[in-house]
């Protein structure tokens, strides 16, 4: 792209898509318009130092102009939400998974307190969510009203605009870019599954109600010591995912080299996975017959559809894998501008 191009994408893409093109086009003329006809770079340059900032050309195109938050600092408002709000997710996440599993007595069904846990957890973190906007927004209107230059903490202080920072603008298609609220939800994904694999023997089984009210864990449905076998194997696993994640964190896009990780690893899953279940001892020996009895039916019966629910199960991973590995070689194939 020429810097006629990076400049009015520059300037459209901070503006609805409904109107983009319309303002791309009037822009772009406006800059023909101002250009002698055989022109140099550097008339381009001095064309669209005349013109300004793209940030605050955006603002004036826009129908309701930013009062709260003024066009100068409005990029640097939006980067620094969207820099410490998943922060502020995860480690709200953290601190509350360790609170639940400190005060963790043993009395209670684990899947009891994990429902409890979680419903805690999202309402604070909606709490913490609305905390730290109110705090970042207050503090930006001081510091745009007060005309004062605070340093913001992680993020880099804006110098004045050149037509010379079009040249270093990498226009990354948004559908080739990871963020860091993928990144977030990637780790807390990852620790969600660790918690229930090591902890299956006492959160995915049978639960009857409790004398108390709630629900009480009579036995697990998977074996333990099968799913622990493959403990090593889950365990390069989760540190290799953990590696990924971060990653896609430093280079920000999908490339052909995360695309390729991911695929190995989708398929190292999809492999341990497969078999997991196929292994006889894979479902816990009483619970098939304890299932029998209170359905009233045969233990051939309850092992048939066990079988059919595995399978099942199987087939929707494997198709979901595919799906995201192909999604991913697809992003990866994405030119960059």
């Amino acid at each position: 792209m020429d810097l006629i191009d990076v400049y009015i994408h520059e300037v459209t893409k901070r503006i609805s898509k409904t109107k983009r093109d319309e303002i791309s086009s009037k822009l772009k003329s406006t800059i023909e318009e101002m250009l002698p006809e055989d022109y140099t770079e550097s008339d381009v340059k001095e064309v669209l130092l005349k013109l300004g900032n793209p940030i605050e050309v955006a603002a004036s195109y826009r129908d309701s102009p930013n009062f709260l938050i003024g066009p100068q600092i409005f990029d640097t408002y939006i980067r620094t939400i969207k820099l410490i709000v998943p922060w502020a997710i995860l480690i709200t996440v953290i601190v509350h998974v360790v609170e639940n599993i400190v005060r963790y007595s043993g009395e209670d069904a684990l899947l009891s307190t994990v429902i409890n846990a979680f419903s805690i957890t999202i309402v604070n973190v909606i709490t913490v969510i609305l905390h730290v906007l109110f705090w970042i927004t207050v503090s930006f209107i001081i510091i745009e009203r007060s005309g004062s230059d605070v340093p913001i903490p992680f993020i880099k202080k804006q110098k004045p605009w050149t037509p010379d920072d079009l040249l270093n603008s990498k226009v990354i298609p948004k559908d080739k870019t990871i963020s860091l609220p993928d990144i977030i939800f990637s780790l807390i994904g990852i620790t969600v599954f660790s918690f229930i694999y090591f902890n299956a023997n006492h959160l995915l089984g049978i639960y009857s109600s409790h004398d108390r009210g709630g629900l009480k864990f009579v036995m697990p449905i998977f074996n333990q010591n099968v799913l622990l076998s493959f403990a090593p194997v889950v365990l390069i696993s989760i540190a290799l995912s953990i590696a990924l994640a971060l990653f896609k964190l430093k280079a920000g896009q999908w490339t052909f080299l995360i695309a390729v990780l991911n695929a190995v690893l989708q398929c190292l899953g999809t492999i341990v996975f497969i078999l997991m279940v196929n292994r006889p001892d894979f479902i816990h020996s009483a619970a098939i017959p304890y299932i029998a009895a209170i359905t009233d039916t045969t233990s051939a019966k309850v092992l048939f559809a066990i079988d059919r629910i595995l399978l099942v199960t199987v087939a929707i991973t494997i198709i979901a894998n595919v799906v995201d590995i192909y999604g991913g070689f697809k992003k990866a194939r994405i030119q960059q501008d």
